[in-house]
């Protein structure tokens, strides 16, 4: 595959995002500056791969409209133009100033060294760099079909994409005896490739190369995009669906038969297939300090069950760019593989664009390879795993409407921060082994997960707060002594995904007065367990200084009302999401859904749903598990109609 291309700007354009990056990150105490680094062509290159031509049309013009002055201002008054922006009331000026936040400080203290001896950068943050390549890798156990030329397939199901969804939805077909077609948008990586370099890893696995926001930047999303999808970049933390979500999928949705043994023996079947467990949970610095304050608090504290087998601290710290030597039991170490040796045909590199249409039922798709050849498969049905972007947009694409798109549901997560006077150096060890549900069920099975997670430099350059180069750099060079906390909320209310004209989706989503309460009380208790784990500081990660040090300057109390002044909406704090559910979700009434309780679509027969797009709400819980499981159990139901 060739390098992504690099977006053309005139040169007033590039004379603006230069200072812009210089404003960043101007280089001070003998650290280069952003353009010294090459932050700006990785930006460009960035955007350049954006698939959305209207996308990179914005920030063109953002650049082409800059204030031509801006550049002779001093540090001091460029810095103040762009905390106008982030301090704007209108939402557009604080969503862009976020993105270019984002994208800079990501890009700069991400990028490769190319210069000669250590990176100065990572020695400013006492962090020892990605992992590099590793030694003696095992060899790819999968074969992908070459695909040089327009392409005919015909089988019994085609499965698009390979995630937790499509993974399990192939294995579990493949091994009844069906002929299976995988297609996936994204390429095959292994351990072989697995290097812990978190610009590329993010380039390479990752959906729009992690780039996913929001149009009003309300919220990040994260989602997996390559063989095997998100559970080859996901963090292993291992959840069952908590009961009263199920009680709710009953009561609310008519899905009873979700509620029973049958999902029951699904959830069995995949919590062994993927070996879950909590050896590989051994505790880091962080846990300690969350354990800490979890007992002095009395508050519930429990040990990650995760997918590993054979798990090692040095190298789990950044399997969230692949695990390098194979622990991590992703669908491409399992179900896909399942799928393979049954027989399974696997495509790579091939975004799917449409569902192929006859006489009211699925008979297959078609998709376009990034190389440009035209990939067509017939099939007697189709399993849609291509996540909850992208399985409406297919499916809107085809022409279907109603609810399709809508409930968008997601797991919003605020990380708070918290400074210690010891170096707890965040990115060592397993990448998260505690986790406390004080707050899971906080009235009507809405709350709070409270996780934690290895933090290499791009976590903090993300979710940290800018308000001015010197504090920022400030910040970047506590990491070692900083640890994040954070609060996974079920969010009730949901958003919904829009395609284009150019047929691209768009996630759209805010968070609700409702959810907001529920986050503020997140942020109370995150700052309660840093305190109580010894925090000399803690901060939050909105776009203002919301920030106390315990004892001595205030208390929680002056941290909520911060957090109040400052705001909850669009590019006033900076949310993340890794779960993606609900826009093509199961119900008992086409109404209010778009699949039956067996994922069949009302609207068209032999088109199934498999991905996290078919549960009917969120979980409060990481979803892998549930996703596989509701996979297992629709795909037997398949099976056994196809057979």
């Amino acid at each position: 595959m060739d390098a992504p291309p690099m977006l053309e700007i005139s040169g007033k354009a590039r004379t603006a995002l230069d200072a812009i990056c210089d404003t960043f990150v101007p280089g001070e105490a003998g650290l280069p500056s952003a353009t010294e680094l090459g932050v700006p062509e990785a930006m460009l290159m960035a955007v350049g791969s954006n698939p959305s031509a209207a996308e990179q049309e914005q920030f063109a013009g953002l650049l082409d409209g800059w204030d031509p002055d801006f550049r002779s201002l001093s540090q001091k008054d460029r810095e103040a133009v762009l905390l106008g922006w982030a301090d704007s009331p209108e939402v557009g000026p604080r969503a862009a100033f976020q993105a270019l936040r984002k994208g800079i400080l990501l890009s700069y203290y991400c990028l490769p060294w190319m210069g000669e001896g250590p990176n100065p950068v990572d020695e400013a943050l006492g962090y020892p760099g990605p992992l590099g390549p590793p030694t003696n890798p095992p060899p790819k156990t999968l074969s992908p079909l070459s695909i040089a030329g327009d392409t005919e397939l015909e089988c019994d199901v085609v499965v698009v994409g390979s995630g937790a969804g499509g993974g399990t939805a192939a294995g579990v077909l493949a091994s009844a005896g069906l002929d299976v077609v995988v297609v996936e948008a994204g390429g095959y990586w292994s351990e072989e490739d697995f290097d812990g370099a978190e610009l590329s890893g993010y380039a390479r696995m990752y959906l729009n190369g992690g780039g996913v926001a929001t149009d009003d930047q309300s919220i990040g999303l994260l989602a997996g995009s390559c063989l095997g999808g998100g559970t080859v970049v996901n963090y292993t933390w291992c959840f069952r669906p908590p009961d009263f979500v199920r009680d709710d999928w009953t009561q609310r949705f008519g899905l009873s038969d979700w509620a029973g043994s049958d999902f029951d023996d699904s959830l069995d079947a995949v919590w062994e297939r993927i070996a879950i467990s909590s050896e590989s949970s051994i505790p880091s610095a962080r846990d300690h300090a969350m354990r800490e304050g979890l007992e002095k608090l009395g508050w519930d504290s429990q040990v990650m069950q995760r997918n590993c087998k054979g798990c090692e601290e040095e190298v789990c710290r950044l399997c969230h760019y692949g695990c390098q030597i194979g622990a991590k039991q992703s669908t491409m170490k399992t179900w896909l593989q399942d799928a393979s040796d049954s027989g399974a045909r696997i495509v790579v590199n091939c975004p799917v664009d449409r569902v192929l249409l006859e006489g009211g039922a699925a008979r297959g798709v078609e998709g376009l390879t990034v190389d440009g050849h035209k990939v067509t498969v017939r099939s007697r049905a189709v399993a849609l795993a291509a996540g909850a972007i992208h399985t409406p947009a297919i499916m809107i694409r085809s022409g279907m409407g109603g609810q399709v798109g809508k409930n968008l549901m997601l797991h919003p997560v605020l990380i708070t921060w918290g400074v210690f006077d010891e170096e707890v150096k965040p990115w060592e060890g397993t990448l998260g082994a505690t986790f406390s549900d004080e707050f899971l069920d906080m009235g009507e099975g809405y709350g709070i997960k409270y996780e934690h997670a290895a933090t290499p430099p791009s976590i903090l350059a993300i979710f940290a707060p800018w308000r001015g180069s010197r504090e920022s750099a400030e910040l970047m060079q506590s990491l070692r002594y900083t640890a994040g906390y954070g609060a996974l909320q079920r969010a009730r209310d949901g958003g919904e995904v829009v395609v284009g004209s150019d047929g691209l989706p768009t996630p759209r989503w805010a968070l609700s007065d409702f959810d907001r309460d529920v986050m503020r009380r997140g942020l109370d208790g995150a700052a309660q367990i840093l305190e109580a784990g010894g925090a000399r500081r803690i901060y939050s990660s909105h776009a203002g200084w919301v920030s106390y040090e315990p004892g001595r300057n205030g208390g929680r109390e002056s941290l909520l009302e911060a957090a109040d002044r400052c705001g909850w909406g669009a590019g006033q704090v900076t949310l993340g999401s890794f779960h993606l559910m609900g826009t093509a979700r199961m119900g008992s009434s086409a109404s209010d859904s778009v699949c039956n309780s067996d994922g069949e679509t009302w609207d068209v027969s032999d088109l199934y749903v498999v991905d996290g797009a078919v549960l009917p709400t969120g979980l409060g819980v990481n979803p892998m598990v549930t996703i596989e499981a509701a996979a297992h159990k629709i795909a037997r139901g398949m099976a056994a109609k196809l057979s």
